[in-house]
């Protein structure tokens, strides 16, 4: 057995530099816990005022040179407050360690996240990391994760920060020592963690990159998070860490005890090499099936690493061997994966960016074949299932989500948690486009099982339709006796009331593809579909931003939106030309959202349609006679002959209000989920093939018919 090493001792010892990595501890005042993180940091930057920034970097940098060669244990002292820190880690350092095991919770951070992990340890004064599980945790709170600790067994856990640059970096420094700050004004989060240790990376800031946008193209768009993960590893192994728990800045907790429960779930679970979760998300809903193996089963780089366990070490071997190569371009945690299914399914793994070219051949990209070698590794280890799911933490992404999706989930992964509407803030209506009154029938005889948000529903309608359906149904009992009580009954006032919504039915006096501007919404928002559709069966997640009243910050509808330069944009005539009308109002457009998914505000939208029927005419002529004449039944389904949400969403980025009056969340990285499910997809179909019959010109309609008939008589 060995006594845990006074405070400045097992800094000194843990942050001993590795490689061309730096890592440094440092030591602070304590401040009172109610000064957030982020007015700290601002508060360093106000002290600065004055200074040139050459000369605060170049001051920062010999401070950390000179402690360094002084051979002062690679510590920069803020601040000794010999007294203050005594004080501080009292309770963590009063027992003995015995054979307990020590874990790392590392939080790695790049310049791009230190608003986001500052205001993350704002959250664990309200979720605090562990609780007194003898008095204040249930045996089967425990249970429900995993094995609860005997206090004399319990792991004792160290919290790393890892920054992912340089010493000197003014902004990376200044976190680390705010972070400090903090761990030791709230006793390191109520005794829950023994050390702080903070550690560098050292990336080269060119080569610190996680940019999603270039993801099909340029193989160093994710080099910064795997350069950093194969870093990390290494320092927390070398230093003897028997366990690294990763926590990136957009995991939050939920629950009291979060860290105990993560605890309980390691000593479960053991053997395990990677303990962690899969997705949960719903950006891969529409199309699950086409998923590759690997990146369903793959375990979210937010995970516990058993850094004993000889497969991890050499999965991090195999991930080191190919940092130089075309495989760094796939993100660690899917290709660890990727390197796990090949072994345990024999599927070889597959590379995800169909665009990209590999810089060593100049051709698309071929991934040399391992599947012997890691088929080696699973006949060694596969008996243990050493790639394990953990049940305290869910795993979005960056996926947006609403609370009652993760209610009492002890840690969530996300970047998008947004609030569901509040119908005493915001009222929505729903207008469907409608051609035959038994399709909108279909819809409104079920709206009343979803939980859905419209308190509203707008049936814009053709007259010819109904009509004709009413008087094919002699009987006219039950709803439709209501309907037929509407259109030839007494009740003439255009409202029905057979729901516990209100629905209105307004004959159309322009083409239904002008719905979207002539349905007279009386709401502050709207919502459109067509009656080849149904509402979603829970719609209750429609999010909103949450706001801030107090502030003056409005609640505002999230619009899920593709980029338009997309490949799945780009390949679509449909798209294509939507986007090309957009720019007409807007040329920097590079959103296409949908009209279905689009949360129209009334008052901009009465504004936007004068202005798009002063471009193109009042229902659309110009746009008409600028097609011409469209011999495919599928270019004339899809090329836009009204407005539609892309044109209305320019309109808006041209007036500068935009994104004020919404929050636009990017498909193909937060995902979404559909408002709308279509359940008449082949009469959908037939009703664009009879329109686009009837826009024919009568001597092309004649032509074709004879050739078919020719054809017909050939056969």
């Amino acid at each position: 057995t060995y006594k845990m090493m006074p405070s400045q001792q097992v800094r000194s010892r843990l942050s001993s530099n590795d490689d061309d990595s730096t890592a440094y501890s440092s030591v602070a005042s304590s401040v009172a816990s109610s000064v957030s993180a982020i007015d700290l940091i601002l508060d360093k930057f106000e002290k600065r005022r004055g200074f040139k920034f050459f000369q605060a970097a170049i001051s920062i940098w010999a401070i950390v040179a000179v402690a360094k060669n002084l051979g002062v244990g690679k510590h920069v002292y803020l601040d000794p407050a010999d007294e203050v820190e005594k004080e501080a880690h009292g309770l963590r350092l009063s027992h003995e360690a015995g054979d307990r095991p020590r874990f790392a919770l590392v939080r790695p951070f790049a310049r791009s996240d230190v608003e986001t992990l500052l205001k993350s340890f704002e959250l664990w004064d309200s979720a605090r990391p562990c609780g007194n599980y003898k008095t204040e945790w249930n045996l089967e709170d425990y249970t429900v994760y995993g094995d609860r600790y005997a206090e004399d067994e319990h792991p004792i856990v160290d919290l790393v920060i890892s920054f992912s640059g340089k010493s000197g970096d003014i902004e990376g420094y200044d976190t680390l020592s705010t972070i400090q700050e903090l761990f030791d004004a709230r006793n390191g989060w109520g005794g829950c963690f023994s050390e702080f240790v903070s550690f560098e990376a050292g990336i080269n800031p060119e080569d610190d990159i996680y940019d999603h946008q270039p993801i099909q193209t340029n193989p160093h768009w994710v080099n910064g998070p795997n350069e950093q993960f194969r870093k990390n590893y290494r320092f927390i192994k070398n230093k003897g860490y028997a366990s690294m728990i990763m926590m990136e800045s957009d995991v939050q907790p939920q629950v009291d005890g979060w860290l105990d429960l993560a605890l309980s779930e390691v000593k479960r679970n053991q053997p395990f090499a990677v303990l962690g979760s899969k997705y949960s998300g719903n950006s891969w809903d529409n199309f699950r099936e086409e998923i590759p193996t690997a990146l369903l089963d793959h375990i979210n780089g937010n995970a516990i690493y058993n850094t004993t366990h000889p497969l991890l070490e050499k999965m991090v071997n195999e991930l080191e061997k190919e940092k130089n190569t075309i495989f760094n371009a796939i993100p660690f945690d899917y290709r660890m994966s990727q390197m796990w299914t090949e072994g345990s399914k024999g599927i070889p793994s597959d590379f995800p960016f169909k665009s990209m070219i590999d810089p060593a051949t100049g051709n698309p990209v071929v991934l040399d074949p391992k599947m012997n070698t890691f088929r080696q590794w699973y006949e060694e280890y596969g008996n243990e299932q050493p790639i394990k799911q953990a049940h305290v933490i869910e795993n979005y992404g960056a996926t947006n989500f609403l609370p009652q999706q993760v209610e009492g989930v002890p840690l969530v992964h996300g970047k998008g948690l947004y609030i569901p509407n509040d119908p005493n803030l915001h009222k929505i209506t729903l207008v469907i486009t409608d051609w035959q009154m038994d399709r909108a029938n279909q819809l409104l005889e079920v709206l009343d099982n979803n939980d859905h948000p419209f308190t509203e529903v707008v049936v814009m309608r053709t007259w010819k339709g109904w009509a004709e359906l009413i008087k094919q149904n002699s009987e006219n009992t039950g709803y439709m006796s209501k309907i037929y009580s509407i259109l030839f009954g007494d009740d003439n006032s255009g409202e029905l009331h057979g729901l516990s919504t209100k629905v209105r039915i307004v004959d159309r006096v322009a083409p239904e593809y002008m719905d979207l501007c002539e349905a007279p919404v009386e709401t502050e928002y709207f919502m459109i579909t067509n009656s080849y559709h149904r509402v979603a069966p829970d719609i209750s997640h429609l999010m909103f931003t949450s706001g801030d009243v107090s502030s003056g910050i409005p609640s505002k509808p999230v619009i899920p939106y593709t980029p338009s330069e997309m490949d799945l944009c780009q390949e679509h005539v449909g798209c294509l030309e939507t986007v090309k009308l957009g720019r007409e109002i807007y040329p920097n457009l590079d959103k296409v959202v949908l009209d279905f998914d689009m949360v129209f505000e009334t008052s901009t939208r009465n504004e936007f349609c004068a202005y798009w029927k002063g471009l193109y005419g009042q229902n659309g002529i110009v746009l008409q006679k600028r097609h011409g004449f469209v011999d495919s039944p599928e270019v004339y389904r899809w090329i836009p002959h009204g407005p539609s949400a892309t044109s209305y969403t320019a309109y808006l980025y041209s007036l500068g209000i935009a994104e004020s009056l919404f929050e636009f969340s990017d498909k193909s990285r937060q995902g979404s989920r559909d408002i709308f499910v279509k359940v008449l997809e082949g009469e959908e179909e037939s009703n664009y093939l009879l329109n686009f019959w009837k826009a024919l010109p009568p001597q092309v309609r004649n032509k074709m018919k004879q050739d078919r008939l020719k054809r017909e008589g050939e056969g």
